[in-house]
């Protein structure tokens, strides 16, 4: 079950990566940001939706796989930055979600906030990795 929970979560962690390139690839192509209905940004939908549900995969898949020693050795430090990923990753797509709407009060602000909880994410993600990496 240990073989589960590291290759979901390689899944989550690659998925989280293709949805973060939409919108970054979009910007870099055609200079902008894509506007809210458009094929980029329904793709980074998608996808962000995607990574979502395989971070939840990932957290069911890792509950039988928690004695295991890379988890026992990895130990708290390690969920901590785990379980605020995923809540920062449900915050996230919920922000998404409403940045869809083309009528959108206070947009700038909104994109911000989905923008500084990509990069929490990001770095939750990444200490997660590191130290469960550490634990062995």
């Amino acid at each position: 079950m240990e073989t589960v929970a590291i290759w979901s979560g390689w899944l989550a962690t690659t998925a989280i990566v293709l949805a973060a390139l939409v919108p970054i690839v979009q910007r870099v192509r055609a200079g902008k940001r894509a506007p809210p209905g458009s094929s980029p940004i329904r793709l980074h939908v998608t996808v962000g939706l995607a990574t979502a549900a395989l971070a939840f995969l990932h957290t069911m898949a890792v509950l039988p796989a928690l004695g295991s020693p890379a988890a026992i050795a990895g130990g708290l430090f390690a969920m901590l930055p785990a379980g605020a990923a995923f809540f920062l990753l449900v915050a996230h797509a919920g922000l998404g979600l409403k940045l869809r709407d083309p009528k959108l009060r206070a947009r700038a602000q909104k994109r911000r906030t989905h923008t500084t909880t990509a990069i929490l994410i990001a770095l939750a993600v990444t200490l997660h990795v590191a130290l469960l990496l550490r634990a062995g």
